[in-house]
């Protein structure tokens, strides 16, 4: 046993100097070059479909029968199930503070915290600029915010660093997690002094796309991330925080649902939480938005152990205050506040639902659900609760015109029109024939006539027809499956039907305009400008599909944005419990990122080595300003218990 410990906690040293030498080279080489530094990751790029659909497929096949929980529950049953930060560190006499065997320190039972500072992002390690903005604004040691009414706050940067899920893109494994998260957040807060600061992370779908190894060998393996400890042993944690405070932290894998084991492990750790004490819970993605969207087609969000552990939680008497999720890369928040007798609001009692999936990716539209309270159900049989919808950012509004751009994703995706030449070419090939040529004299029309004749006598036509539309069909937004079957069909004949212009155009211009008989080089000529027309009309066609599917009918929201690649509009949330026992929380928007960086010019001892290469005065539109006043959830005084 002692052998085996040796070996392994050797191997954990062997390889976290591998990284660290690693870090610092791509650390060095992205300062000195910026072309080095990872663009936002192109979802249309023909390749990144084929990796990233192959991953997924993969990932969800063997994470369905081969849970990597499992082993991460068996290696810890023994381990420490809450992670105390309600008491203050041991001192150690020496200035410094006790530790434990792996390096963590070790709580003082009998000395009580006053208060803590946590930061919470989601939805990281993207493209380097819009990642390195927001590490950039966390990690700052105190960072200055003004409310609408111009009272100011000075917030600190967080004891605790809680990264919300999808910590990299497109998907998993060591090197990605180098070069789009550790990275940058090594250039930004490489080292800490002491008290260092704690991390913990709870996966999303992005991290699980390798079955979770890179992610455990990061984040719960019991080392560093940077200048943050990461003292986690499982993908899941509980953490007790001061005044009566909870923070729980769960994995929903790839099916939206946890684990038998980790809901006995929450089971344990509701034991020792007391029912007037109140709980912020974690999840990687806002199910209750999820669930209004898609609980008449689709059961997931209808029932799950979530509902199961809220039900728990419920029972005992023990009040989830706090929802934070990520998945959806925006700020959008629900709120209830109830009711006293004398028709008062209690605020100590209220709700808040958050979405703040704005570390770095790719943003996400807001108008993709309108309703302006969502109806939430109970479990006792109550009226259901009222969640009033209080903000989103980007506005609703501003959403509506950043669709817009979706009628320029040739541009923006001139890669994708690879994909659509070739299926325009595929489906010219077995549309038109040799009989289909015209002569010089023939009109565009004659051309149409003749080759629509043509089609009723050719089965590879038909088969082709159906392979497209089919094709399609299973793009089209999985969720309703009546919008699936008649958008599916209707996109995919668009394209059949753009494709048989185009190619009818192609072979009308070959003979009429370039006076070419029937040949190789009217078939180069022919397939260039089928190719050409493919590109260009066949991506106006898909960029069009989304905007209708998204403004219309609020589908394909993901497609529909990550077509755009949008890097602004970056959010993150501090949360600070006060001496006082009051919780609040600061959500903190950047309108715009940084695009420019250059080296410090007088770096602090554990500061940033880059900072936005633009005069302070006229940082503007670049510096991280509150979304919306901060949200406060007053201590319950002892009157009202």
């Amino acid at each position: 046993m002692i052998v085996g410990l040796f070996i392994r906690d050797a191997y954990r040293g062997k390889e976290q100097r591998m990284i660290g030498g690693k870090v610092q080279k791509l650390v060095d080489k992205m300062i000195r070059e910026p072309n080095a530094r990872p663009r936002m990751v192109e979802w249309f790029n023909p390749a990144q479909l084929i990796v990233t659909g192959t991953k997924t497929v993969l990932s969800s096949l063997f994470g369905r029968y081969s849970d990597y929980r499992l082993i991460e529950a068996f290696n810890n049953q023994h381990a420490e199930q809450v992670n105390d930060y309600a008491k203050e560190y041991m001192p150690d006499g020496k200035g410094g503070y006790m530790v434990d065997e792996d390096g963590f320190y070790i709580p003082d039972p009998h000395q009580e915290r006053d208060e803590i500072w946590i930061d919470y992002v989601c939805d990281v390690g993207d493209g380097f600029n819009s990642t390195y903005s927001v590490a950039y604004a966390l990690t700052q040691q105190e960072l200055p915010l003004q409310t609408s009414g111009g009272l100011k706050h000075t917030t600190k940067r967080g004891d605790i660093l809680i990264f919300g899920g999808d910590q990299v893109y497109p998907t998993a494994n060591s090197e990605a997690y180098v070069k789009r998260l550790i990275a940058p957040y090594h250039m930004a807060k490489g080292f800490t002094g002491a008290p260092h600061p704690h991390v913990f992370a709870i996966p999303g779908n992005h991290d699980w796309y390798d079955g979770l190894i890179a992610f455990s060998r990061i984040f719960a393996a019991r080392k560093w991330f940077n200048g943050w400890q990461a003292p986690q042993r499982r993908s899941y944690f509980a953490l007790k925080l001061p005044h009566g405070w909870w923070l729980l932290g769960t994995d929903i894998q790839l099916n939206s649902d946890i684990d038998e084991q980790q809901v006995r492990y929450f089971e344990k750790v509701a034991e020792q939480i007391d029912p007037s004490e109140r709980v912020i819970l974690c999840n990687a993605e806002p199910y209750w938005v999820y669930k209004h969207k898609y609980k008449d087609y689709d059961p997931v969000y209808n029932e799950n152990n979530l509902a199961y552990l809220e039900k728990m939680l419920k029972d005992r008497h023990i009040g989830i205050h706090v929802y934070l999720a990520g998945d959806s890369h925006h700020y959008r928040r629900f709120e209830y506040v109830p009711t006293l007798a004398n028709g008062a609001e209690d605020h100590s009692l209220k709700i808040e639902k958050i979405t703040a999936g704005g570390g770095g990716a790719f943003l996400h539209p807001t108008h993709d659900i309108t309703k302006r309270v969502l109806e939430e159900t109970t479990y006792d049989g109550e009226a259901p609760l009222a969640l009033e919808r209080k903000k989103d950012f980007p506005s609703i509004a501003q959403s509506r015109r950043l669709t817009w751009q979706n009628f320029l994703f040739a541009w923006k995706n001139p890669l994708f029109g690879i994909v659509t030449a070739i299926l325009y070419l595929l489906i010219c090939n077995s549309l038109l024939s040799v009989d289909s040529f015209p002569s010089s004299a023939e009109s565009y029309a004659a051309v149409i006539s003749s080759s629509w004749a043509n089609i009723g006598r050719s089965p590879s036509a038909f088969i082709w027809t159906l392979i497209v539309i089919a094709g399609f069909w299973l793009f089209t937004d999985t969720h309703y499956r009546v919008y699936k079957w008649i958008a599916g069909f209707l996109h995919g004949a668009t394209h059949v039907a753009a494709s048989f212009f185009i190619g009818c155009g192609a072979i009308y211009l070959a003979s009429t305009v370039f006076h070419l008989s029937w040949g190789f080089c009217a078939l180069l000529l022919s397939g260039i400008l089928i190719a050409y027309g493919g590109w260009f009309i066949g991506s106006c066609i898909m960029g069009i599909y989304l905007f209708i599917s998204l403004n219309w009918f609020g589908r394909h929201a993901n497609e529909a944005f990550s077509a755009l690649q949008i890097e602004d509009f970056k959010n993150f949330l501090r949360i600070h419990i006060a001496k006082n026992g009051d919780l609040t929380i600061y959500p903190i928007g950047l309108r715009k990122i940084t695009r420019k960086w250059r080296k410090s010019a007088q770096r602090a001892e554990y500061g940033p080595l880059l900072e936005p290469d633009a005069p302070v005065g006229k940082r503007t539109d670049t510096e991280p300003k509150l979304i919306e006043d901060p949200i406060c959830i007053p201590a319950v005084r002892a009157s009202r218990q």
